[in-house]
């Protein structure tokens, strides 16, 4: 095998992540690639309870979700913990660890940090002699992806190279690449698009999107556009997108039949850039591929209760940027909409500052990088 791409489906980024660069490699067809998700090859209580635990903690329990996130960042923490986190990925990966020993990558591109942490670890006990791409798919580093057996980072921004390097990674080994998504298309027929979804083309569109797995206020975020004032409300079209989430696109279809703005409710929706190109604005939270997807497509922001941790460094890096607007209760998002329908001199800065700051063609530099690794 000459190339592997690894993701652990923990959040949807990071498999999306590894899509991502797994086409861009087939558009070329110059190598042998594969694409697996490494928590297939761990033990099964493993398997079931890593995703489970995250989604579960940030949902309900996310102040502990930031104690851990902000204690583990901090160096002296994580040599402490570290012989256990080794003893534990020995345990529970041990057919992820058979697969790389028997299929002998000559390439290993990974998008999440657990799977890179075993990589490492076999290339410091000389276990493996696979180069290792490791993709940081947050615009912020964190202590779990540092290792110096990491070949290459690949970051989304300047800003978070200069992170790796502040934690001591050689410069030489980080890249500014982007965070790989899958690019937007090349041919949209925008009038088309507005007929398929049933918009008016005099109509600001408003997108509400809860990640890959349906979550935050959005019932809440909607029912404060729909307490917009009248002027402002019969301007918009609002697409609320509940991804995987069925309990909640029940609830927002049983929501909808009392509200008077304009509202249409989706589950999975596999092309949001369809959605994404006849939006005016996105309301979200700020996980690293959804904050990449609306830089692509010129999408303001208004990013709404980040998740503490890596979502918070992505908010900080959008607002910064001028790419985005964060409110941390739906209440606020009132005076946000007024502001951005009455002037469009504000919204066309953000739209101008997105496209600065998007990598829509990262999962190809990415491939043009491994390239040259082999």
């Amino acid at each position: 095998m000459e190339i592997l791409i690894v993701y652990a489906k923990a959040g949807a980024g990071h498999k999306r992540a590894a899509e991502a660069i797994f086409e861009a490699f087939r558009r070329k067809k110059q190598v042998s690639v594969a694409i697996i998700d490494c928590l297939d090859y761990c033990a099964p209580v493993f398997r079931y309870l890593y995703p489970l635990v995250y989604i579960w903690m940030v949902r309900f329990l996310p102040w502990l979700w930031a104690f851990f996130y902000y204690a583990l960042d901090k160096r002296w923490v994580y040599r402490l913990i570290r012989p256990y986190r080794r003893f534990n990925n020995y345990m529970f990966s041990r057919g992820f660890v058979r697969f790389i020993k028997e299929e002998k990558p000559r390439v290993i591109i990974s998008t999440q940090f657990f799977a890179s942490e075993i990589i490492a670890d076999l290339k410091r006990t000389g276990q493996t002699d696979s180069k290792l791409i490791s993709v940081v798919t947050d615009f912020g580093a964190h202590t779990f992806w540092e290792s110096e057996d990491v070949d290459i980072f690949v970051v989304g921004s300047d800003d978070t190279k200069e992170d790796m390097i502040s934690r001591k990674i050689p410069e030489d080994k980080v890249m500014v690449l982007g965070i790989p998504i899958e690019p937007p298309p090349q041919r949209f027929n925008i009038a088309l698009a507005y007929q398929n979804l049933g918009l008016r083309e005099d109509a600001f569109v408003i997108l509400v999107a809860g990640g890959g797995f349906g979550v935050g206020p959005i019932s809440k975020v909607v029912l404060s556009l729909d307490g917009l004032d009248r002027k402002v409300r019969d301007k918009l079209q609002v697409l609320v997108v509940c991804s995987r989430n069925e309990k909640l696109k029940a609830q927002m279809e049983e929501l909808v039949q009392s509200l008077k703005v304009d509202t249409k409710i989706y589950g999975f929706v596999p092309d949001l850039y369809r959605m994404m190109e006849v939006s005016d604005v996105i309301i979200s939270k700020s996980g690293g591929l959804t904050t990449s997807e609306s830089l692509a497509s010129g999408l303001p922001m208004i990013i709404i209760s980040p998740i503490p941790g890596q979502e918070t460094k992505n908010c900080d890096f959008l607002v910064k940027n001028g790419a985005a607007v964060r409110i941390d209760r739906p209440e606020e998002i009132k005076q946000v909409i007024e502001e951005l329908t009455g002037s469009a001199e504000k919204l066309d800065r953000m739209h101008h500052q997105a496209l600065i700051l998007a990598r829509p063609t990262a999962a190809d530099y990415i491939a043009a990088l491994t390239y040259r690794l082999l």
